[in-house]
């Protein structure tokens, strides 16, 4: 009988150890790594998701991975990083259908429509009493203007400010400058960072100087200042998607899901973004407002359950 109850007594452990063991791994978290690229709205997209799928599903956690896109996208078709939330493919399209076609990438649809990209001047600079340069309509007026945009580090040529180094736009920005000659009057500048690229433009642009250079919206600055896209230097119409790897849709279904409904436009995009630059707000900061303020939007990408979750945490 003491055997008995020793041996049950042991099952018992056992039992309960291992019932431990199970809901410990049934707790375990799967970590969803975002693609934060260097610019502000993907990074303020991806806390969106953070915050959503950390308090409105159950076992997810969230952790970003800096780079620029190329890096990004290359993390993304070798399983280093799982989502990147705004794939502007049309500027990559060889390593973007390269990943399709191999599987190692699955385009999930669009996070926003038609969002625009090029070269532009400030309307000042073309229109209106003293504008310096009224007959500046397009790419091929630029050269009889580059004494305006004049070099600071070459004074002898202008300066179009074609991207920002490590891009994938950049590729098409020479393109433009190369297709215009504008080789023999202008110097082709290439920014570090979009900070540097953002404070030339802005930079200008408080001074009421002239200023050419490639930018795109939704950004807070176009937003905020009057510019005119220069004929000639449109981008193909921007389909800015959501990517994951394709691991994703074992790895995290839930997030898959959700990830095909995920939709904004340019107008909401923005918003969030002028609402960040004018508080100073963080990144989270700025998710957490689009959260709280647009649940008209994200509440159609989730469960009446999740959003009741999510809605719990702000």
């Amino acid at each position: 009988m003491k055997n008995l109850l020793r041996i049950l007594s042991i099952l018992t452990v056992v039992t309960m150890f291992g019932a431990c063991a199970a809901d410990t791994a049934e707790k375990k978290e799967t970590t969803i790594v975002f693609g934060d690229v260097s610019w502000d709205s993907v990074q303020v997209h991806n806390r969106i998701v953070a915050f959503i799928i950390e308090n409105g599903f159950e076992g997810y956690k969230a952790d970003f991975i800096p780079g620029d896109t190329m890096p990004i996208i290359n993390g993304l078709m070798q399983g280093d990083v799982d989502v990147d939330m705004e794939s502007w493919h049309g500027n990559v399209s060889e390593i973007y259908e390269k990943g399709i076609a191999s599987g190692t990438l699955i385009d999930l649809g669009k996070n926003m429509l038609d969002a625009p990209q090029g070269w532009w001047v400030p309307r000042y600079l073309v229109e209106g009493d003293g504008a310096l340069a009224p007959n500046l309509k397009s790419v091929k007026d630029l050269a009889q203007y580059a004494h305006l945009f004049k070099d600071p580090e070459d004074p002898s040529k202008g300066i179009v400010y074609g991207g920002v180094a490590g891009w994938g736009q950049l590729i098409i920005s020479e393109g433009i400058f190369n297709d215009n000659g504008l080789g023999d009057t202008f110097n082709f500048g290439i920014a570090g960072s979009n900070a540097a690229l953002a404070g030339s433009m802005t930079g200008a642009y408080k001074k009421g100087e002239p200023w050419v250079g490639y930018y795109w919206a939704p950004t807070a600055i176009m937003g905020k200042l009057d510019m005119v896209r220069l004929e000639g230097s449109e981008y193909h119409a921007a389909l800015v998607h959501v990517l994951v790897n394709k691991d994703m849709p074992e790895k995290a279904p839930e997030v898959v899901e959700m990830l095909k409904k995920y939709s904004t436009t340019v107008d909401d995009n923005n918003e969030f973004l002028s609402q960040m630059d004018d508080n100073d707000w963080s990144t989270e900061e700025t998710a957490k407002w689009f959260i709280e303020n647009k649940e008209e939007v994200w509440t159609k990408w989730i469960s009446p359950e999740a959003a009741k979750k999510v809605k719990a945490a702000l």
